[in-house]
């Protein structure tokens, strides 16, 4: 039975998977907390644990392995298996040669490319895509990622890029981005976009019971992205200004993919990522907010639905880059 080990590098986690290549199943996972002040060294030594504890969670040895695959959002030259930059880690880590570095370590074939174009390959391949040729996948997390599908083939676009769907402008000379931009979808709908304005309101003196959530679940107010369980807690409890910001987040999501949907001209829009898993409301209010805002024609030909593989779209889609 041919195995991979699919790697999920995101911005509040690095999850590791060991998956049965023929049906998808994930037999085995480990995870680690994102650091993002980490430099090379360091990173590596975490991408190296995960993949590790996953393959011993599974008892697999290494000449079991087929390959390894990680996703990550940044800048990615596929070709060669290099790290271009990444807004959300250390600047130690821009023109890494990751790849080449996993691959020396474990002896066995590494592949590096963006973590929801990765997404969007396990999506294609057992999840929400296979009902469609023509779709597009939007990531929310720490930040928002994209990644096109065109006629059952990922669209790579000039550089390799294509579907950077968190760095489309929709307010303009709006909220500074991490990646140095001004107005970016990322900078408004993201779960870091959400702290920031939550935190922010905190400070200017409103209420709320984040501060006590954080507590209980020990962060405190340098988070970068408050915990899933953090906004929904808040959410149960009527938090009213949590309810504010995460309704304002998803109606700027909504903005976005209506472009998506105008420019595209999508079958499907596949969304997926930590807080669409976490907060129902998001994905509503999202979705709804597109249909209203798009342009009629494209509307009535495009179905949005939620990732159908969740959390492990990326740890299966990473694990399929060797067979691509």
């Amino acid at each position: 039975m041919p195995y991979g080990i699919g790697v999920d590098f995101g911005g509040t986690k690095v999850l590791a998977g060991v998956v049965d290549l023929d049906s998808g199943e994930v037999l085995a996972t480990a995870k680690k907390r994102t650091n993002a002040a980490d430099d090379t060294d360091q990173m590596m030594k975490r991408v190296v644990s995960v993949i590790e504890d996953a393959t011993d969670k599974a008892k697999l040895k290494r000449d079991e392995i087929e390959g390894i695959g990680v996703g990550l959002a940044g800048q990615i030259d596929t070709a060669r298996g290099i790290l271009l930059g990444a807004p959300n880690l250390s600047q130690s880590t821009v023109n890494l040669p990751m790849a080449d570095l996993l691959s020396s370590h474990f002896g066995i074939p590494t592949f590096l490319r963006n973590d929801v174009q990765v997404a969007a390959i396990g999506e294609a391949a057992f999840g929400a895509g296979k009902a469609s040729d023509n779709f597009v996948c939007v990531f929310v997390g720490t930040g928002i990622g994209g990644a096109i599908v065109r006629n059952g083939k990922l669209e790579s676009g000039a550089s390799g890029s294509a579907g950077e769907v968190g760095h489309m402008v929709i307010h303009a000379n709006g909220r500074l981005c991490g990646c140095g931009g001004r107005g970016h979808l990322e900078a408004y709908a993201s779960r870091t976009a959400i702290t920031k304005a939550i935190l922010g309101e905190i400070h200017r003196g409103r209420a709320s019971v984040v501060t006590k959530l954080m507590e209980e679940s020990g962060d405190d107010e340098t988070a970068s992205a408050l915990r899933s369980s953090v906004l929904n807690r808040a959410l149960e409890a009527g938090d009213g200004l949590t309810e504010d910001i995460v309704h304002e987040a998803s109606m700027d999501l909504g903005y976005g993919l209506a472009s998506v949907i105008n420019l595209l001209n999508p079958a499907m829009i596949i969304l997926g990522g930590g807080v669409i898993e976490a907060v129902d409301r998001i994905f509503k209010v999202a979705e709804r907010t597109a249909r209203r805002q798009c342009l009629a024609t494209p509307e009535k030909a495009v179905t949005i639905v939620p990732a159908g593989l969740g959390d492990n779209a990326g740890v299966v889609g990473a694990a399929l880059l060797n067979r691509l």
